[in-house]
């Protein structure tokens, strides 16, 4: 099963949602670490139906826009969400392209890489802003070791996310001091 169809039934398993309401929370929940194309959402919701992971609760009709169809996870694909969860998995490899770039810095003068290091801190930072954000919305909404609510876990992958950033800008702030230091030696 693909990857997007986890993440729905992720999302389904906290609450039923419309094909809207999943794109909208994938932006707002997933986009600082996985991102899937909103023209996936609909056709695997409706492949997801035929499988009987999910099943079509409702459908909401406004006057003025399109009908919002309302889906639920089913019992099957909890299990298989569930089953999915625990299943061994080879760790990921990393792939940044901005580290191949650093590979290459060598061949950079040092002020030229230290301007690009500054940009890639930058989107880093704004990364980490939004990881914390979310994890400040979060933290009030759950008891602290309460391991059934999903909030617990979505509180430890934002706490990785904002780990992972923190790593990133040190990384980019050790080379930065470290070029700095190779100019002030050339002068």
């Amino acid at each position: 099963m693909s990857l997007i169809r986890y993440a729905l039934l992720s999302l389904l398993a906290r609450e039923p949602l419309s094909g809207y309401d999943i794109k909208q929370q994938m932006n707002d929940r997933f986009a600082p670490f996985w991102k899937a194309g909103s023209n996936q959402v609909y056709p695997e919701l409706s492949k997801m139906e035929s499988e009987e992971l999910v099943t079509l609760i409702s459908v909401e009709q406004h006057s003025y826009r399109p009908a919002r169809k309302v889906y639920e996870i089913t019992d099957i694909g909890k299990t298989t969400l569930a089953e999915w969860t625990i299943e061994p998995k080879e760790v990921e490899k990393v792939r940044d392209d901005f580290l191949i770039k650093a590979y290459n810095s060598w061949m950079i003068p040092p002020a030229e890489m230290i301007e690009r290091l500054k940009d890639i801190k930058v989107q880093h930072e704004e990364r980490l802003a939004i990881y914390e954000r979310k994890m400040v919305e979060l933290s009030g909404q759950f008891k602290l070791f309460d391991t059934s609510d999903p909030n617990f876990s979505s509180i430890s992958v934002i706490q990785f996310g904002a780990q992972y950033e923190r790593l990133y800008l040190a990384w980019c702030e050790d080379l930065i001091e470290k070029l700095n230091l190779s100019l002030q030696q050339q002068k």
